[in-house]
């Protein structure tokens, strides 16, 4: 029955994130199970996974269309940004898109404006946002840019030059985050190609051995 519950709790939390734009997968997993007449509460993961299988339902074949677009896309702009050691995160990666994912990338150097400078000698027009954190029980001012494509928005977040080695923990999960460097992200795209079928990347989960995040390009 409990098991149950927190199926129905996370599949309306993921119909809440899918339609109505609700963002945080606390305030989705409240809404729902109050709307539900519960306090049974899925965790993150388990919504996530249900809002994975929810945009799949909806958007059929064109959803993987776009992934590969997406990704291809993501080379591109790492590419562009490889002297700052950039990796590739989220839902581009694990391949649990939706229609309004954007591409979501790591860089690192200690001079934001020179990945700036970098975006635009390539012919690229980022926008920049300072974003507030807070870790470690202090607040840290984070840059992001971002920069509109057909496909969707990239979301370049900045890191210090010396975070690069250090794990980063989702905000999802709770686990290591699974980055990806350029040459893995080759990698997927490459099997795809050739098997003619869309390659995932295990969601949530930390770089595999063989594939870790920090062996460069």
């Amino acid at each position: 029955m409990r098991a149950a519950l927190r199926k129905q709790v996370a599949r309306r939390a993921a119909e809440l994130m899918y339609h109505d734009g609700v963002k945080e997968y606390l305030r989705a997993k409240r809404k729902a199970a109050r709307e539900l007449g519960t306090t049974v509460y899925p965790n993150n993961l388990e919504i996530k996974q249900a809002l994975d299988l929810l945009a799949d339902e909806l958007e059929g074949p064109a959803r993987t269309v776009r992934l590969l677009a997406l990704r291809r896309r993501a080379l591109e702009v790492m590419l562009t940004l490889e002297p700052f050691s950039p990796r590739l995160i989220g839902s581009v990666l694990s391949g649990q898109i939706r229609r309004t994912s954007d591409i979501d990338i790591h860089a690192f150097t200690d001079v934001h404006e020179h990945l700036a400078d970098r975006l635009s000698a390539a012919g690229l027009e980022p926008a920049l946002e300072i974003v507030r954190v807070r870790k470690g029980g202090q607040d840290r001012d984070f840059p992001h840019y971002y920069v509109e494509f057909p496909e969707g928005l990239a979301d370049i977040s900045v890191y210090p030059a010396d975070e690069l080695k250090r794990p980063q923990r989702s905000s999802v999960t709770h686990r290591t985050m699974e980055r990806a460097t350029i040459g893995r992200l080759r990698r997927l795209l490459a099997q795809s190609e050739e098997t003619g079928q869309l390659v995932a990347s295990e969601p949530g989960g930390p770089a595999r051995a063989g594939d870790p995040d920090d062996t460069g390009a």
